[in-house]
């Protein structure tokens, strides 16, 4: 039965292995800063906590930073999609060709039944080299599959059920891709955040903290951190970038009626509060596309749902003309 949980997931590279580890060591920076235990607790089980896996342990196992930033949305159903994986995964799939991605050379299909597999055939160095979709990780750089690579296998696709899509869930979406570098830093953008704004961190101090830590990063040398991407603007990085209020403001003062409670099975864990208009969710000022890299430092944040949800996939001008034009439409400006 298909479980949805991403293939080789508790296979790490080097490299994997090193960036969560800094991930890790951001988290820890902030945890030895909050003075209050009970707020140490809390932010290591909401916000901190790692899972040394690709896919955060299911959105179980690792807090909402390695969730948010350095995984990929979950994902489920008849497609390649991994459920989640590394942001810097080295598979993406695209609907034209990106030039941050070397195109693969063909797709094949080995085994038979329940035990096919796809094999993405890549040129290294000059020489073709096949790896399989349990393998996928351990490329040593970037590619994309393109809709010409699985024209052919359209017909064979089509039918295969939930446990071979499950077994074969190997690539990410181009749009929501990033290089390593980017889920640092938009890692410890974030953190700054909710460091701020829940956990009664001082501003100043903890951002400096952080942009020493990352300066002496020695995953590779060869890049500088923080880049210029990285903001310097308190009230950029701990407001929602939408409303302009602290993310931790609730809301409320715009809900004229209390939310009415639904049912939920108590034998599941609850999500409810994520569904709150004031629960923060990861936002992009300028909405992903597969062209260019956008998760990056300067454009993702941390907004009400509210506000994340009237964006939808439209930049931050967009969204405010928007606006603009129904408050004028209903004549509510005063």
């Amino acid at each position: 039965m298909a479980t949805g949980r991403t293939i080789s997931a508790s296979f790490l590279t080097d490299l994997d292995t090193k960036i969560i580890e800094f991930c890790n060591s951001i988290s820890e920076l902030i945890l030895n800063s909050i003075e209050d235990k009970n707020l140490k607790k809390d932010f290591k089980k909401q916000y901190g906590k790692i899972s040394y896996t690709r896919d955060s342990g299911l959105g179980l196992g690792g807090g909402k930073l390695q969730r948010d930033v350095v995984c990929t949305r979950g994902r489920q159903g008849k497609a390649p999609y991994s459920n989640r994986n590394l942001r810097w995964h080295p598979l993406i799939v695209a609907e034209q060709p990106v030039n941050y991605a070397k195109e693969i050379e063909r797709i094949e299909i080995d085994g038979e039944d329940e035990k096919q597999i796809l094999l993405f055939v890549v040129k290294i160095n000059g020489k073709e080299q096949k790896y399989p979709s349990d393998k996928i990780h351990e490329l040593p750089e970037k590619f994309v599959a393109l809709p010409k690579h699985w024209f052919e296998h359209i017909e064979k696709l089509k039918h295969w059920n939930d446990t071979l899509w499950t077994q074969n869930s190997c690539v990410i979406p181009a749009y929501e891709a990033c290089n390593w570098q980017d889920s640092i830093e938009t890692y410890a953008t974030l953190a700054i955040a909710v460091a701020t704004e829940y956990y009664n961190i001082n501003f100043k101090t903890i951002y400096k903290k952080v942009v020493t830590l990352l300066k002496n990063q020695n995953i590779d040398k060869s890049i500088s951190l923080p880049t210029n991407l990285f903001s310097k603007n308190k009230e950029e990085i701990i407001t929602c970038p939408v409303c302009k209020l602290p993310l931790s403001n609730d809301l409320q003062q715009f809900r004229q009626e209390e939310r009415i409670p639904t049912w939920q099975p108590a034998w599941r864990r609850s999500k409810k509060s994520e569904g709150n208009d004031g629960s923060n969710q990861i936002l992009h000022v300028n909405p992903l596309v597969e062209t260019e890299i956008r998760h990056k430092a300067n454009t993702v944040r941390y907004g009400h749902r509210w506000c994340n949800v009237a964006m939808t996939d439209h930049s931050l001008e967009e969204t405010i003309d928007f606006m603009e034009f129904i408050v004028n439409a209903h004549n509510k400006r005063n």
